[in-house]
């Protein structure tokens, strides 16, 4: 047993998108913000970062992943993944980027 109390304020930012819509410039601006950014997490991992979130620990309450395409495998976890981190009362939100195909050529 740890002396570590759940964080009210745990706050995840999930950031997917197409490929080059701007999603490293919004997950380098989240970190700016304060968030803890990992690019390219796989999705099997989602539910051991927000059991860190949930822990009283101040490093971490706030974080920001990068999840695309590269997970493919995995995509059909994510939204019960999501429901999940939700009821343990993580907040989660999902930025999704998107671009023209003139603005991405």
């Amino acid at each position: 047993m740890t002396d570590q109390q759940p964080n009210s304020a745990s706050e995840l930012i999930i950031v997917s998108g197409l490929s080059g819509s701007g999603k490293t410039t919004g997950l380098r601006t989240l970190e700016d913000l304060g968030y803890y950014c990992i690019d390219n997490l796989p999705i099997a991992l989602l539910s051991a970062l927000g059991e860190q979130l949930l822990l009283d620990n101040p490093t971490i309450n706030r974080a920001a992943v990068c999840i695309d395409i590269r997970n493919s495998t995995d995509l059909h976890q994510f939204g019960d993944l999501i429901n999940q981190l939700r009821s343990r009362n993580v907040v989660c939100q999902v930025l999704f980027f998107t671009a023209s195909e003139a603005a991405l050529i």
